[in-house]
């Protein structure tokens, strides 16, 4: 039986996630379906009834410019360029808001403060386009969570809310 390359196991591992069976690889690629086992077995290999898993996974190595098989240290510098591209988009989902915020308390205390129709008719205009900054701003950031895989698995953010100003 042949050794295989790091190559070569590359391509074994990419045919077994995508369904092939442990004696179909063993003939094409000249080796013993035991040590194709053992090997999926040690690094935790999918069998393709979870392709999409194995696409994620591709599809996110990509991204974050991680090769398979690439030494340890290249792969976890990789990995924090990454998370802090994530993290730089979750800092500028928090403090996005804010401006909108503001708006909408400019509005409610121009509300208030006005006592002429035509004070009140602009003040309702201040508020009207405080809501649709609002909406516009939560559809951006749900294409960008989503773009950037922030809320398949994690964990809900401690959002201290600022307090509501008296009117």
């Amino acid at each position: 039986m042949a050794r295989l390359t790091v190559d070569q196991w590359e391509t074994v591992r990419a045919e077994r996630e995508a369904g092939a069976s442990f004696p179909e690889l063993a003939a094409r690629h000249g080796v013993s379906h035991q040590a194709i086992q053992k090997r999926a077995k040690k690094e935790s290999w999918g069998d393709g009834s979870d392709l999409e898993g194995a696409i994620q996974r591709k599809v996110s190595e990509k991204v974050a410019g991680v090769v398979a098989g690439c030494n340890p240290k290249k792969r976890n510098e990789a990995a924090d360029a990454e998370a802090e591209r994530r993290a730089e988009v979750l800092r500028r989902h928090r403090e996005e808001p804010n401006a909108a915020r503001e708006r909408i308390y400019a509005g409610l205390h121009a509300h208030k403060a006005a006592f002429d129709k035509e004070g009140k008719a602009l003040a309702f205009d201040d508020l009207k386009a405080a809501k649709i900054a609002a909406e516009a701003l939560q559809i951006v950031q749900a294409m960008e969570r989503k773009a950037w895989g922030l809320d398949e698995s994690q964990p809900a953010a401690v959002v201290v809310p600022r307090p509501l100003v008296a009117l």
